[in-house]
């Protein structure tokens, strides 16, 4: 046996060493694992990243227990080292027949078939899931031509995702249409209650409102498989209900009923109650016990209650307004007031009143928390508690930490409904998680496709993780959708200058802002578009007529370098001339302004995270460095850090940002390059609002180039830029 080859006495040793035996158990209970877990993962809503990390370390402990089954072995006296083997054991296994050789080998070798096809199923499902609801502007309403042209490159979707379509009043005055609008928004939410299906958020099928499309072009257009319409009738003390299931791709009625009953609150909710059960059961959908039992619900009893919530609601979609901001959080005060039992209508008092504390316009913190205290007695374990929850964290008191389990839970009990997939991906990008709040956005714009918000916050995310291109076609999408709206475009505009430096995007983009809004973020936008042209003449012309005092909008949630008063942009371009001495004249307007914002925005009671207060003091640090005074240069570099002490990237991912920005500003101005060079590195280690095309073009960053390390910088930036 002394000729017996080597890699037959190597297969040998395996076997008497029993690794054939633990590589084949190993793979095949790993697979059972895998599989096991990619049932739970939806089961329990658990994070998709379970199952990817249940299948790497599958994966990654297979060679550890291969190395230990080949160093030990179990004794009667417990686990110890393998011995070498005796004399003649060997030749002994070498010499047997094949029969008896070959199974434990095959058996080891069907196991690790099994882990790899059990580890590729996990990786690659997760990774479909991933990119799962990502929307192209071929797939929003006025630019299908993509999609028409490969039709068989999309899945047509199943019937259990289903759009409900706004209803008409077949009464033609004001109160019946708000009447009409709040049953359908009440059927909405109610089948959003339904995990088993799929439903398109209101944003999105309120664009249909007497639109006279085909049903299944609408279909299309909003990705669903079957429609719900209806039409209501309220006069005489009665209500009646005409309500319609369409399958979209046949055009087949695949049921319909009318509800004619007595006007009162009860009847109307149980008409809806009713409406969404038979949907369900018509397109054969798992309805549980706990669903069914909401569905059954009553919220109110009060027919004023109920609308006056129905009016705040449909103002939700002009936050940012501050005058409808200010009538939506008066309707829902109204719907508590008249009912205070009425748990969801708390729960919009709470969101109202927490974003007005987000938006700086209110300190004081404890009407929302009697609001939410007030809501926690009524209806502690419900969705719509823990996504006021979320909110009140969230905008209250920038606790993003504590904020995210809370949309988690209400997403886990509403997968339907967009807005909470959208609240965690806001919050995950908050707490510097930008991966995954991408793919949370990406799954709220396929339920809300038509959602313009939704759009551009998505689009925000692609630009901070430098993936321009994918900004811009999201950017599109929105601007077709909402073409009025001046932040969005703003935004839009950034991406273009900030990427691969597209002035003529930027330009034309900047023309349309002005068009939209020439005495508020217009001259800031064509401001901004010349400077990096370096037509200052331009520049200033866009702004003159603004004076000293009256903001061109705050420099807030990441909107470097596009707000802030004319005395900024004054001083800022003059020192882009290289006119010290009327920069220095502006910087002297604008520290008076930026002294009286800060002493405005005191930092709250436990409330150091608050952006705005950080960034007034940011706007100071960079007048007191425009001005040039030696005594003001050490002032100016010990409040831009004590700026980004308060609310940092640290703090908070997407308005730290703007602080740490202006910071960098002050650190150029002040000469201090060393220190601007190193936050630039900072910037481009991570996801931020710092680009090649803002490094290549924009003046401020004159006086650090031809130093070596600034190219290398700028080098890596365009690197990082994704084509």
């Amino acid at each position: 046996m002394m000729g017996t080859p080597g890699y037959q006495r190597f297969l040998a040793e395996l076997k008497r060493r029993k690794v054939f035996r633990v590589a084949a158990v190993y793979g095949f209970v790993a697979f059972g694992v895998l599989q096991v877990a990619d049932i739970l993962v939806p089961a329990l809503h658990l994070p998709e990243s379970f199952t990817t990390g249940v299948a790497l370390l599958a994966i990654l402990g297979f060679p550890i227990a291969v190395v230990l089954a080949w160093a030990f072995e179990s004794t009667p006296d417990g686990i110890k080292r393998t011995d070498v083997a005796a004399t003649g054991e060997i030749e002994a296994i070498v010499a047997q027949p094949p029969a008896s050789r070959w199974p434990s080998g095959m058996l080891a070798l069907v196991g690790i078939v099994a882990l790899a096809i059990g580890g590729w199923l996990a990786l690659s499902s997760r990774s479909a899931a991933d990119s799962t609801g990502a929307v192209s502007t071929s797939e929003v309403r006025g630019d299908r031509a993509a999609m028409e042209a490969d039709p068989g490159g999309a899945v047509s979707p199943p019937r259990t995702a289903v759009a409900v379509l706004p209803f008409q009043s077949l009464t033609d005055d004001e109160e019946s249409r708000e009447f009409a609008l709040g049953i359908h928004d009440d059927l909405l939410t109610q089948l959003t209650r339904i995990d088993d299906l799929r439903v398109t958020s209101r944003t999105s099928v309120m664009t249909y409102a007497d639109s006279d499309k085909p049903a299944g072009e609408i279909a299309r257009e909003l990705g669903v498989g079957s429609l719900v319409e209806g039409g209501v009738r309220s006069s005489g003390g009665r209500v009646r209900v005409n309500v319609q299931l369409i399958d979209a791709s046949t055009d087949e009625h695949l049921w319909a009923e009318t509800y004619d009953r007595e006007l009162t609150v009860e009847n109307v909710f149980a008409i809806q109650g009713e409406i969404a059960v038979a949907v369900t059961e018509a397109l054969e959908a798992e309805l549980s016990a706990q669903e069914a039992a909401d569905l059954a619900e009553l919220p109110t009893s009060s027919t004023e209650a109920w609308a006056a919530y129905h009016r705040g609601r449909r103002l939700l979609h002009m936050i940012g307004d501050s005058a409808a901001e200010v009538r939506m959080l008066a309707e829902f005060q109204r719907a508590v007031d008249l009912d205070p039992e009425f748990a969801a209508a708390w729960a919009m008092l709470v969101r109202s009143q927490a974003w007005k504390i987000r938006r700086g316009f209110e300190s004081d913190t404890m009407p929302a928390r009697r609001s939410l205290d007030r809501l926690l007695d009524l209806a502690p374990d419900a969705p719509d508690t823990r996504l006021a929850t979320g909110y009140y964290r969230y905008y209250g008191h920038a606790d993003f930490d504590g904020a995210l389990p809370e949309f988690q839970a209400y997403r886990s009990q509403r997968p339907g409904d967009g807005v909470g997939w959208q609240a965690e991906g806001w919050v995950l990008r908050r707490v510097g998680r930008w991966e995954e709040s991408t793919v949370a956005q990406r799954h709220g714009v396929e339920l809300d496709p038509l959602n313009s918000d939704g759009l551009w916050n998505l689009a925000i995310n692609y630009r901070r993780l430098r993936q321009y291109a994918e900004a811009s076609r999201y950017f599109q999408a929105a601007a077709e959708l909402s073409p009025d709206n001046t932040g969005l475009q703003i935004q839009w505009m950034q991406s273009e200058l900030l990427g691969a430096g597209d002035m003529e995007s930027a330009r034309r983009i900047a023309a349309e802002v002005r068009g939209l809004s020439p005495s508020d973020a217009g001259p800031a936008a064509t401001f901004w578009v010349a400077a990096f042209e370096r037509d200052y003449e331009a520049g200033v012309a866009a702004i003159r007529g603004h004076e000293p005092g009256e903001w061109t909008g705050f420099p807030a949630a990441g909107d470097y370098g596009i707000g802030g008063p004319p005395s900024l942009l004054r001083a800022l371009v003059a020192r882009m001339e290289g006119n010290d001495a009327e920069s220095s004249a502006w910087a002297d307007s604008l520290v008076v302004e930026a002294r009286t914002e800060v002493e405005s925005r005191p930092i709250p009671e436990g409330g150091d995270r608050f952006a705005v207060a950080a960034i007034a003091r940011s706007l100071l640090a960079l007048g007191l460095a425009l001005r040039g005074e030696s005594g003001d240069r050490e002032e100016a570099l010990r409040t831009a850090d004590e700026s980004v002490r308060l609310y940092g990237m640290h703090r908070d991912d997407v308005d730290g940002n703007s602080v740490e920005s202006l910071r960098m500003w002050t650190l150029i101005v002040a000469g201090e390059n060393k220190r601007a060079l190193d936050v630039i590195g900072e910037f481009l280690s991570r996801p931020a609002n710092l680009g090649p095309g803002d490094l290549k073009l924009n003046p401020l960053y004159d006086s650090l180039r031809g130093d070596p390390r600034f190219e290398e910088l700028l080098a890596r930036a365009e690197a990082l830029v994704e084509n």
